[in-house]
């Protein structure tokens, strides 16, 4: 999953196979989006 920076509209991976726009606005900058899973260390 990608979010456009202009509209911030939600793309898939798949939506861009042919070219690195946004499908809604064709802005060129996407975030790919990460998990929301924290990573924990255990302190000494």
């Amino acid at each position: 999953m990608y979010k456009c920076m202009n509209c911030g509209k939600e793309i898939s991976g798949e939506d861009l196979k042919k070219r690195i726009r946004c499908p809604f606005c064709g802005y060129r900058i996407l975030l790919k989006k990460r998990p929301e899973i924290g990573k924990r260390v255990k302190a000494r």
